[in-house]
């Protein structure tokens, strides 16, 4: 069953009721117009009131009786007030009733009067009940003055009340206001006696008859969205056509009346051509117009018409998307209530459409805290009013599963937030996909630490083994070598001085021992780069300082050392780790640096030990020190990385290069 387009706008009944109350909320352009109207004809009737009233203080005609210009006064600024915004405040409403009170009672009194005495004593009474502002005589009320003040005070004092049947009586009493004053009006203006005194002494004010009808054109058009002024107002053919052509019908048909009654009055033809001409024009002005307002509403129905299978289509294809994808579509309503699920929602909840409309998050789904914490996310992003993606995870009845929601407010025309439109997209599979990602990258990550710890040790081993070698060789060298080197040494002093005193024996001799010297000196600093025995008998001071004075006196570069008055404790491992770093270090000075100096220094405390080679040659290039292929930089950082240890080069500020050794104290 395929959603209707309500379901589509996701209306309920709660919903329906507001979107009717803003079709016909005072807030509508159309309706601001009519109540910036009534509030125009509402100060228009009060200055009337004012104006008559302050005329009567002056030596001029009275345009009507005072007591008339007071109450005109005082509905004026009663519907002004009625025609505000402020009539919601409590005192406002208050004020409003108690002046529209005052005017039906001073309208309801002058009836009451008038209809308790005979016909010759009614003027003199209406006359007594004017305010004697002057020493000018009492002008008379006349009945329908008298009649149309009480019948304005109720209408204002009963403006809010409506009947069972949602009719507005004061829209009854102000049309009846308004035709009521429309009679003498249209005496006054064909010169009808009969019309414009209705049978008494006097005729009805043309001010106060037309300020009377004004009034009750201003009361109508106060409250547009009611039951009569809503045939008008309302944005339906209908209402649009009364608006185009009921103003300018009647004034048309107004307006020529008069023109014809003129022109029989001064005889330019005759009285029995006035119904003919009467006919024949009314007829046309009302052909015309009407048949205008009809072209122009067939154009805006066709318009619509076009608009309406516009939307159709874009419904039917909406249905169709919505309808076909895997993805849950859904919309909720400002109280959070399912009012639209598209069929891959209905399924992912386990309910039929009508198991799952118009129900809360707490209704679909078994979890309460899931729930809760699905209503507090879309409250949240109605609040901010902007668009959010989320990742929530539901125990459904399919069992739990895991989306990513996109849940944006949802708002009319107007800006006036309605609810929220939310898809949601099932992201289980990726889920538990990453889930085993995650799981093989930490059994990767264990292998690998696992083979770092084998590797660490077989190079422990390795390095145990090279250094044992070196030991050993360093033995053979120094047991073997040095002996035989020294019994040489001995047989040659016997065979010099077997030889003849001459000149050229001697020369030989010097040459032989300066040769031998130079083989026992090779031979120690061998010995001494493979097994510093200063290192073993010691420890890293002594041997640290034992091959600076070698490098010095090989190399001629000044050596200055800065090491721990107390005596270094470390591992023996970490000894010569550190004796050997620096041994490489030195050859790098040696080779390239083209140094004078060279600083070495040691520190160590409980966490590390810290060993600095500083000198004052050219300096290192940028490029080699992040050039992993120079074996003499990446063999310290290897060194020192087997230890869990660092080493960094850099060139100094000035000149020179910095090379600085941390590796942890305790292995």
């Amino acid at each position: 069953m395929n959603p209707s387009l309500s379901d589509l706008s996701g209306i309920d009944d709660n919903l329906t009721r507001e979107l009717n109350q803003m079709q016909s909320d005072p807030a509508t352009p159309l309706a601001l117009r009519c109540r910036r109207i009534a509030l125009g004809i509402a100060l228009a009737v009060a200055l009337t009131g004012a104006g008559v009233l302050l005329l009567w203080r002056l030596p001029l005609p009275h345009l009507m009786p005072a007591n008339v210009a007071l109450g005109l006064l005082l509905a004026g600024i009663t519907l002004a007030l009625q025609s505000q915004p402020l009539i919601r405040l409590l005192p406002v409403r208050l004020l409003a009733l108690c002046i529209a009170a005052l005017v039906a009672a001073l309208g309801l009194v002058t009836v009451a009067h008038g209809l308790s005495m005979g016909g010759a004593d009614l003027d003199a009474f209406l006359a007594g009940l004017t305010l004697p502002l002057t020493g000018s005589p009492a002008m008379p009320i006349h009945p329908v003055s008298a009649f149309a003040l009480a019948l304005s005070g109720i209408a204002l004092l009963l403006q809010d009340m409506r009947t069972r049947a949602r009719h507005a009586p004061t829209e009854f009493m102000a049309l009846s206001l308004a035709a009521l004053n429309l009679v003498p009006l249209a005496g006054l203006a064909y010169q009808v006696p009969a019309l414009a005194d209705l049978g008494n002494t006097i005729a009805v004010p043309a001010a106060a008859a037309l300020a009377f009808f004004s009034l009750g054109a201003g009361m109508l058009l106060s409250q547009p969205s009611r039951s009569l002024m809503a045939i008008i107002t309302d944005n339906v053919p209908g209402g649009q056509m009364l608006r185009r052509s009921l103003p300018q019908t009647l004034l048309v048909l107004v307006l020529l009346n008069w023109i014809i009654s003129r022109g029989a009055l001064l005889e330019l033809y005759g009285q029995a051509l006035v119904s003919p001409i009467l006919t024949l024009l009314n007829s046309s002005v009302i052909l015309v117009i009407f048949w205008r307002t009809a072209a122009t509403v067939n154009d805006e129905y066709r318009a619509r018409l076009q608009s309406a299978s516009d939307l159709a289509q874009a419904s039917s294809l909406l249905i169709a998307v919505s309808d076909n994808t895997d993805d849950p579509i859904f919309v909720k309503n400002r109280d959070g209530k399912l009012i639209f699920a598209n069929p891959a929602m209905l399924r992912s909840l386990g309910k039929s459409r009508e198991e799952a409309l118009y129900r809360s998050s707490s209704e679909l789904l078994p979890d309460p805290d899931e729930a809760a914490q699905v209503d507090r996310d879309d409250q949240h992003i109605m609040q901010g009013r902007v668009s959010v993606t989320l990742e929530q995870t539901l125990h459904l009845p399919q069992g739990e599963r895991t989306y990513s929601s996109t849940k944006a407010p949802w708002f009319d025309a107007s800006g006036q937030l309605l609810g929220l439109i939310g898809i949601s997209t099932d992201i289980s599979t990726r889920k538990e996909m990453e889930r085993q990602l995650k799981q093989r990258e930490a059994e990767l990550e264990a292998t690998v630490s696992q083979r770092t710890a084998v590797l660490r040790k077989l190079g422990d081993h390795l390095e145990s083994v090279r250094e044992e070698e070196k030991r050993s060789i360093a033995r053979e060298l120094h047991d073997d070598m040095g002996a035989s080197l020294t019994s040489l040494n001995m047989h040659l002093d016997s065979i010099y001085k077997a030889l003849p005193d001459e000149p050229k024996w001697a020369d030989k001799a010097t040459r032989v021992r300066t040769l031998v010297a130079s083989l026992v000196a090779t031979t120690r600093r061998i010995q001494i780069g493979l097994r510093p025995i200063m290192l073993d008998l010691f420890g890293l001071k002594a041997g640290i300082i034992e091959q600076l004075e070698e490098f010095e006196q090989r190399t001629g570069i000044t050596c200055k050392t800065s090491l721990p008055d107390d005596e270094v404790a470390l591992a023996h491992k970490l000894e010569i780790t550190l004796y050997r770093m620096l041994q490489e270090a030195l050859n790098n000075v040696a080779k390239h640096a083209q140094a004078t100096k060279v600083d070495v220094i040691l520190d160590v405390d409980e966490d590390q030990a810290v060993l600095t080679v500083r000198d004052d040659g050219i300096g290192i290039p940028s490029e080699r020190i992040n050039n992993q292929s120079t074996y003499g930089i990446r063999g310290l950082s290897e060194r020192a990385s087997f230890l869990g240890g660092t080493a960094s080069v850099f060139a100094n500020p000035v000149r020179g290069t910095t090379v600085r050794i941390t590796l942890p104290a305790q292995l």
